[in-house]
């Protein structure tokens, strides 16, 4: 049975708004992080939902990196953004392509170059290219940004220890425990 907590999608109530996107985008700045959403709004012809990482009980990802930057929690796989050195082997590892590299500016290099060019930087010199994972929102007292915003509850946090769950305000607990049970036994 899975061990680490993990936020997953209902596709049937997601209305691809993307909220969630921009929960994650604030709760990753107000925690001190690289401000990129850690979950993806996928759009295809058969519906709308968000993906992000399932934070694997085996860790593919942390068992790849070199510098020990992804590390297994007791809950999560934790990312320590510090000391990643963007070589991507993990995003390379995840099965579920949940983690992206990306790159932020560095506040001691004067960019000589237009904004427009240094918005979406995925690689440039002076620039830290780090891995993006969800982090359960790690030390946001009220759990995860994206799981309290959704507006029709599509977003649920399981946590298989506790055998508990965290669901937005809307959902009814009819439609809660289902969903939690069919969840539990696909883990």
């Amino acid at each position: 049975m899975k061990q680490h907590k993990f936020v997953i999608a209902d596709y049937k109530r997601c209305i691809g708004c993307a909220t969630c996107m921009a929960a994650c985008f604030k709760s990753a700045y107000e925690r001190g992080k690289l401000s990129k959403a850690r979950l993806a709004v996928l759009r295809q012809a058969a519906g709308v939902m968000p993906t992000q990482c399932r934070q694997c009980d085996d860790g593919p990802c942390a068992n790849v990196c070199p510098t020990g930057a992804l590390r297994f929690n007791d809950d999560c796989i934790e990312l320590h953004e510090e000391i990643c050195i963007g070589c991507k082997l993990c995003t390379i590892a995840c099965p579920y392509g949940a983690i992206t590299s990306n790159a932020e500016l560095m506040p001691s290099v004067n960019y000589a170059v237009e904004p427009k060019y240094y918005l979406e930087v995925e690689s440039q010199a002076g620039a830290k290219n780090i891995a993006i994972k969800c982090d359960m929102c790690y030390g946001r007292e009220e759990g995860p940004a994206c799981v309290e915003v959704c507006p029709t509850s599509a977003l649920l946090m399981i946590s298989p220890k506790d055998d508990n769950h965290k669901l937005g305000k809307r959902a009814t607990s009819q439609i809660t425990d289902a969903f939690m049970q069919k969840i539990l036994q696909e883990a």
